[in-house]
């Protein structure tokens, strides 16, 4: 699926698990009270029973992750995402799931506890309990080849609901997993189950013929069933499998009164040809950028968007980066906060002035040493030239990621064999106190507890969402990260909302959730201090070397093979 832009759209933005239940129940609600039970009277005074639900009156789902027994309400934790859905089928509502079955590299990458595996083995669970129920619901465990050694994952989250052919969509970073759930206050506590527990996520509900768009890539997927012969998985107690791809929305059927031109992006979706479409997007919107670019993501760290990033800080001297990722607790395995810590460090370096402040003094701690096994120097660079770069491999990018360096020969001068390492601690050793205002910044969001401003005793908030915000006009939110694994080889699918005033939606409940009050742009916003430090919601600001993994916990040099 290539881009697809529509307009005349409307869009709500969705952010964190209690809204985005609620929205995804509303929704469900809507299509099941558009068709009354077989035995219930019509709405219409002398009429008959209504008939059984018009074929264009269904619900589709595809998820990376389910749990069947996930709770929907806070106040009824018997509703189960089981239970709403049978009960749709009770209506005679189609109600048809695709989930994804990990291929051999991924469900064999470790042990029984990793993550794929878990995941199998819920995405199996879902279709146990729900598959060929009332002969209404179909779950198809889709699969994806293993190609050149890498473990692709449908990774896309997305829900359609259907009343008579008039869609709704709900496109965002959430799966249908327990874990999902959190309040935007982020207590430390799932509200469900008491434990410890934060999760930041977002989403966006979407209507208008943008929505047709969206169930084009479902009912791609839906259709590969066919090839890839998924008829012979299920057992023969169950009701045959039965498509119902020609059943969709149409177009004209759509309201068309949002005014919101909405592009449909995805990413890794066939492993047969090229189709990088989300990141592609960014790239451009980068490129024509002025202001700044906002991400939150648990990583970023996508090589080509850090070097359009490079390139737009080198070239226009006013732009501003900022990125939110979690704090460095939350990644126990610290490879997503070190890869981050790397493009971090790279796009700061290309943010210094040339001359003097904290570059000139980066230039004289590198001008010391020299680099063993480094690659060519860059043509028309003076004096000395560094840079993160990335290896030829693109599955382990970072693994061969190098410090560039042109240094002149020095006698007796230091010879030093892991330069990533070395020139994140020299960017670490830099008093950024020098500029006052860095044009590169990376928080990470902490609720301080009533009675203290200590960091140590704060709730670190665990940062799932894939928002990101260029010039206070575009807005990127979907299920890709900004990793190169979802940019290049994972089927992924973003929503590109280009609409000023779509983008100061998302910023009057976006930033107040971290309590950033200030009225100014995003960037300078975001460096203004929240109201109050106890019980609430922060950024706090970190440094390169305040993202570093500590020496004791983790060895180095890190794996990244899994990427």
């Amino acid at each position: 699926m290539s881009k697809r832009t529509s307009d005349n759209n409307s869009a709500t933005f969705i952010m964190d698990g209690e809204d985005f239940f609620a929205a995804f129940v509303a929704c469900l609600d809507e299509v099941r009270e558009s068709v009354p039970l077989a035995d219930e009277p019509s709405s219409k005074p002398k009429g008959p029973s209504k008939p059984a639900a018009p074929a264009n009156t269904y619900v589709r789902l595809a998820y990376w992750a389910m749990e069947h027994h996930l709770p929907l309400k806070q106040d009824d934790q018997g509703f189960t995402l089981e239970a709403a859905l049978k009960g749709l089928a009770d209506r005679g509502i189609h109600v048809e799931i695709i989930l994804w079955d990990p291929d051999a590299v991924s469900a064999n990458a470790g042990g029984d506890e990793n993550f794929a595996k878990k995941v199998a083995r819920g995405n199996a669970a879902v279709a146990k309990a729900l598959h060929g129920y009332n002969d209404k619901i179909l779950v198809f465990l889709e699969s994806h080849p293993t190609v050149g050694g890498v473990g692709y994952g449908l990774h896309q989250k997305m829900s359609l609901f259907s009343i008579g052919g008039q869609l709704k969509a709900l496109v965002g970073g959430f799966n249908m997993e327990l874990e999902y759930w959190d309040r935007a206050y982020h207590l430390g506590q799932h509200p469900l189950t008491g434990h410890g527990h934060t999760l930041h996520d977002t989403a966006v509900l979407v209507e208008g013929p943008v929505t047709c768009d969206i169930e084009e890539e479902w009912l791609r997927r839906w259709d590969r069933q066919v090839s890839l012969k998924s008829l012979q998985f299920w057992s023969k107690e169950q009701p045959a499998y039965k498509v119902r791809g020609a059943v969709r929305g149409l177009v004209h059927d759509q309201p068309s009164l949002g005014g919101l031109t909405i592009s449909v992006l995805t990413t890794g979706v066939f492993a047969t040809k090229t189709e990088y479409s989300i990141r592609d997007e960014i790239k451009t919107l980068l490129q024509g950028a002025n202001s700044y670019v906002y991400a939150e993501n648990y990583q970023f760290f996508e090589p080509e968007i850090i070097t359009e990033i490079c390139r737009k800080l080198k070239t226009q001297k006013q732009f501003q980066v900022c990125v939110v990722i979690p704090d460095p607790i939350c990644d126990p395995t610290q490879a997503n906060t070190q890869l981050s810590r790397i493009a971090y460090t790279r796009m700061l370096l290309a943010s210094f002035k040339e001359k003097g402040g904290v570059k000139g003094k980066l230039d004289e701690s590198l001008r010391a040493l020299r680099l063993r096994d480094v690659t060519d120097p860059v043509n028309n660079e003076q004096g000395v030239y560094y840079k993160v770069l990335d290896a030829k491999k693109p599955k382990g990018w970072m693994e061969g990621a190098k410090l560039q360096m042109t240094p002149p020969e020095v006698k007796g001068a230091k010879t030093v064999s892991e330069p990533v390492k070395v020139a994140l601690e020299l960017i670490d050793g830099v008093d950024l106190k020098d500029d006052a205002k860095p044009r590169v910044q990376f928080y990470c969001p902490v609720r301080f507890p009533s009675h203290s401003d200590d960091y140590a005793q704060s709730t670190k908030i665990y940062v799932h969402s894939k928002l990101m915000l260029i010039d206070s006009r575009h807005v990127i939110v979907g299920s890709a990260n900004f990793g190169h694994r979802s940019m290049h080889y994972d089927g992924e699918m973003s929503l590109h909302i280009n609409s000023d005033s779509f983008a100061v939606e998302v910023k009057q409940k976006l930033f107040p959730h971290y309590n950033v009050h200030s009225m100014k742009e995003v960037p300078e916003a975001l460096r203004d201090d929240a109201r109050s430090v106890h019980d609430q919601v922060r950024l706090i600001p970190r440094s390169p070397g305040e993202l570093r993994a500590a020496k004791d916990k983790l060895p180095y040099p890190l794996d990244y093979s899994w990427f």
